[in-house]
Order: C-alpha cells, then sequence, then structure tokens
C-alpha cells in the first residue's frame, strides 16, 4: 500500500472498531486495529457530511457497549479530524450523484449517498464489512468505471503491513 493513503470506512467498520466485534458478532479487533493504524500511519480519513452523521448516530448507540479499545470512539476521530492531513472533510458537504450509480442493485442503493459517492469523488479505498455491497459494485461494473478500491477491513489491514 502507498505510505500515505485515503480511506472511506463505512458505518459498520466504525461500529466494529468501537465495539471490538466483527460483523459475525465475534469477539475482533481487525476494525479497531485499523482505525488506530490508519491514525497512527498518518493516512486520511475521507468524511463528508452523511457519512459524519452516520458515524456519530451509530456511535452515540454504540457508546454504552463494551468496548476493547476502552473508550468511545468518537473523541479519537474527532482528535484526529484536528490533526492536519488526518481528515479530509470534502468541504463539510455531500458527494454528488455520479453517473451510473441506478446500475448498482437495490440492495446497496441506501449505500450509495453514504459512502459510494464519495468514494467515486475522491478515489480514497473504501473499506466495508458489506460483501453483497462489494459484490453489488463490481457486478454492476461500477467498480471498474470508476476504478474503486473497495477492500474488507482483514485485506485493508493486511495491505497497510506490507
Amino acid at each position: 500500500m502507498n505510505p500515505k493513503q485515503q480511506f472511506i470506512l463505512d458505518e459498520n467498520v466504525i461500529i466494529c472498531a468501537q465495539t471490538g466485534y466483527n460483523d459475525h458478532e465475534e469477539l475482533d479487533a481487525t476494525c479497531s486495529l485499523l482505525v488506530a493504524e490508519i491514525i497512527r500511519i498518518c493516512h486520511t480519513l475521507v468524511i463528508d457530511s452523511p457519512l459524519w452523521s452516520k458515524y456519530e448516530e451509530q456511535l452515540n448507540r454504540a457508546a454504552n457497549q463494551p468496548t476493547i479499545i476502552g473508550s468511545n470512539l468518537l473523541p479519537i476521530l474527532n482528535g484526529a479530524i484536528q490533526i492536519t492531513d488526518k481528515y479530509d472533510g470534502f468541504q463539510r458537504g455531500a458527494a454528488p450523484p455520479f453517473a451510473g450509480e441506478e446500475l448498482i442493485p437495490t440492495g446497496s442503493q441506501d449505500d450509495i449517498p453514504v459512502t459510494v459517492r464519495l468514494a467515486v469523488v475522491t478515489g480514497a479505498v473504501l473499506v466495508t464489512t458489506d460483501d453483497p455491497l462489494r459484490q453489488d459494485l463490481r457486478s454492476s461494473g461500477i467498480q471498474d468505471r470508476y476504478q474503486l478500491v473497495v477492500l474488507s477491513p482483514e485485506e485493508a489491514l493486511s495491505q497497510m503491513s506490507e
């Protein structure tokens, strides 16, 4: 992986990082380690208003759950935002629609305004636990058309250590 990358973490990655469990409800530190490595290595988190709202909503909901990181992730992300080059707020607006987004199957349409548009506009690596979304982006041709890099948290963490 390049020395400096931009990442979009979908809300499920953030939830898993907060709770320390994967999306199969198994104890798993992968997402927590991924967030920590992105911040430690000085990679950039790309977040627009709709994604930040999802982060806040999910992390406030998960704040009362036990965590393996020992604290709420929201202050950690807020801290990263204050550091130059750790955060790209995409002018604090929302990413615009893109040509062909209607080709993405119905099951993944709810992800378009939150993460997919942002990935298309910025070219940042999209990290998601959502296997159907990854398959839908591939099968619809959107991944190839826009040269999107879409990884699971395990793949992203593995590439960081290469």
